[in-house]
């Protein structure tokens, strides 16, 4: 048997999703942009790419509403560093 939809579970992970791939995007982008070799995982910013893809891998129906809060505030807690990273970068 099916589990129900749950309406409101399922727009969080929506939101949830669109936001973590752009904050994934926005430092796949830098790494790319500053020439720095995606497989070297003595680089902290790709070390930190690496673990931002494993959240990316999780499977957010599994996850209750209070955990996608959560995660939530964690990927704007991403978006802030990375913004961080690569705003003081720019200004180099």
């Amino acid at each position: 048997m099916e589990k129900p939809l749950n309406y409101e579970q399922t727009f969080k992970i929506e939101i949830v999703n669109e936001f973590a791939n752009g904050v994934h995007a926005q430092l796949l982008n830098y790494i790319f942009n500053n020439g720095i070799d995606i497989n070297d995982k003595s680089n902290s910013y790709v070390i930190l790419l690496d673990q931002l893809s494993e959240f990316l891998d999780k499977d957010l129906f599994e996850m209750s509403i209070q955990e996608l809060d959560g995660l939530k505030i964690f990927w704007k807690c991403m978006d802030e560093l990375i913004g961080g990273i690569t705003k003081e970068n720019a200004n180099e």
